[in-house]
């Protein structure tokens, strides 16, 4: 986990309890043993930077049923990355909308897991054909919209990197959304304004503009 762009002495600084961590499975029909396995890679990130728990939970599609049980009482919720629109199922499967709607710990998100937590989300088609919807309600958690593991430089794009940067312009005339590159983030405290920290663009109204730096924030 690098602290590149401060986020592991942000967390720390932010956790006011280490008792338990909960990673939220991306897919409902993930395999447990492939859900264990990027849930173990996580906790060792964040054991290696000095953050550590008493209890390790795995909300996968074999434990819906224990979804409340989990994160009533979890200091920190992570909810991973993959495809998004499936996770998003898996989300309202478990009803996790409500479930963090009385949630005042921390929720942690990364790629897909980061698109879910916007009210109304806008989620850019990877593929040529527009295979699974495109928008959908978020667990609304925020009113902002990103795309992850965004890349400006678009020359060497393929048909369908370029297919996937012309809708997410084309939307960007609706919505503000703002593109990440990876090691970016964006911090969110109730008690102070939204502060992205990080290599981060803003695409509005058909243009794209770079409106934060690596190691600056804004």
């Amino acid at each position: 986990m690098s602290n590149e762009n401060g986020l592991v002495d942000q967390l720390k600084s932010a956790l006011k309890g280490k008792k338990k961590v909960v990673y939220v499975s991306s897919d409902i029909n993930s395999t447990p043993d492939s859900v264990e396995s990027y849930a173990r890679i996580f906790f060792d990130s964040m054991k290696m930077v000095g953050i550590t728990f008493e209890e390790y939970c795995i909300l996968d599609g074999t434990k819906v049923n224990k979804a409340k049980e989990y994160i009533e009482n979890a200091d920190l919720v992570f909810l991973c990355g993959g495809n998004t629109y499936n996770q998003h199922l898996f989300f309202e499967k478990m009803n996790l909308k409500i479930l963090l709607s009385t949630y005042s710990k921390i929720v942690m998100d990364q790629s897909a897991g980061a698109i879910n937590m916007t009210q109304h989300c806008f989620n850019s088609p990877e593929e040529l054909e527009e295979s699974e919807p495109i928008f959908f309600e978020g667990l609304g958690l925020t009113n902002i919209n990103i795309e992850p593991h965004f890349v400006y430089d678009d020359s060497s794009f393929n048909e369908n990197e370029k297919y996937q940067r012309n809708a997410i312009v084309e939307e960007s005339y609706n919505r503000p959304i703002y593109g990440q590159c990876n090691g970016s983030h964006i911090f969110i405290d109730e008690n102070n304004p939204a502060t992205i920290y990080g290599e981060t663009y803003l695409i509005i109204n058909g243009n794209i503009k770079k409106i934060v730096k690596t190691n600056k924030n804004v």
